[in-house]
């Protein structure tokens, strides 16, 4: 009898799928393992348990100055490196290409849009999911989005400043990703969300908070919080002034990251690292210090399999010992 019930649902399922011209419902266990895009810096794939997932939306905000927008340089380039096509998406006009480049983004390889109305890159990123021809879309912000609601009224009317746009935002991004999910998905495509954060009054204490609707964190597969940390955990160098006197002086700043959300496995909630950011390098410097440290170490090995040999040779007793 249960078998019969599941012939029949396997009928009904091809029937079904056929009429669609695509397969919609299938075993649970023909599902694929979503891969992962790294960051291209260790501590923050092992935060991250590998990095973001393809065909999910992840959310990076914070203040401004934070380090944001770098780290999600380095999601481009380690895209660029597996030969991904990306599509960054400068609605705040601050996209800087010398920086890009020095983040390790191949600019002549990079897609690049610029947007009038909150519409135009959330109606070209449904495009392009359909079309499955772009890998990683990048939104640097989110609240630079400025729905055609706040812009015009009625057909032609210039909007006033006076004029009520509440929630207009929230309500565009909910409708986004009603529409967009299936096909992000579908593509495997890497959607990554910059958000500036808000200063709220809540218990008359300060809160920095995410503005975008409800639907924007419930979305999010991976929400990643960054802030400047204390000022003494900031990285430093030595200098000697005229005098000869030695001073420590600051290079950098002290980035912190912290999971505020994560729905992937291996991924700790309110788990955070501490990383030195440095002025005019990003993480660059600690990752170079790391490669050559890595180097410095195979070096090592490399003498200490070469010297090894030589040494037992050496401890060998002579036949004049004999």
């Amino acid at each position: 009898m249960e078998q019969s019930k599941l012939d029949k649902a396997k009928q009904v399922i091809r029937d079904f799928n056929k009429s669609q011209g695509k397969v919609m419902i299938k075993s649970a266990s023909e599902v694929e393992k979503r891969n992962k895009l790294s960051f291209g810096v260790g501590a923050l794939d092992r935060l991250t348990n590998g990095g973001i997932e393809y065909g999910v939306t992840t959310v990076v905000w914070g203040e401004a100055g934070t380090g944001k927008t770098t780290l999600a340089l380095k999601l481009i380039a380690q895209a660029q490196k597996e030969g991904k096509i990306c599509l960054y998406a400068d609605i705040e006009r601050s996209f800087n290409r010398d920086w890009a480049i020095k983040q390790g983004v191949d600019i002549d390889k990079l897609i690049y849009g610029k947007f009038f109305t909150a519409e135009q890159p959330l109606d070209a990123i449904v495009a392009l999911a359909k079309e499955q021809c772009v890998d990683l879309i990048l939104i640097d912000s989110l609240q630079g989005l400025s729905p055609k609601a706040e812009q015009i009224k009625g057909k032609s009317t210039v909007k006033s400043l006076e004029d009520d746009t509440m929630a207009l935002l929230a309500r565009k991004l909910s409708l986004f990703f009603r529409v967009a999910i299936p096909y992000i998905s579908e593509a495997k495509t890497a959607l990554v969300m910059i958000g500036q954060a808000r200063t709220n009054l809540g218990s008359f204490v300060a809160l920095d908070t995410l503005s975008g609707g409800h639907a924007l964190k419930h979305n999010s597969r991976l929400t990643l919080r960054v802030r400047r940390g204390q000022g003494v955990d900031a990285p430093t160098e030595e200098i000697i002034d005229d005098d000869g006197k030695k001073h420590k002086t600051k290079i950098g700043y002290d980035m912190v990251v912290k999971v505020e959300k994560a729905q992937l496995e291996g991924v700790k909630e309110l788990s955070e690292i501490h990383l030195p950011f440095y002025y005019g390098h990003g993480f660059n410097i600690l990752e170079e210090a790391l490669q050559k440290s890595d180097e410095i170490m195979k070096d090592i090995k490399t003498k200490e399999a070469v010297t090894e040999p030589q040494k037992k040779k050496r401890d060998r007793p002579s036949k004049k010992d004999k």
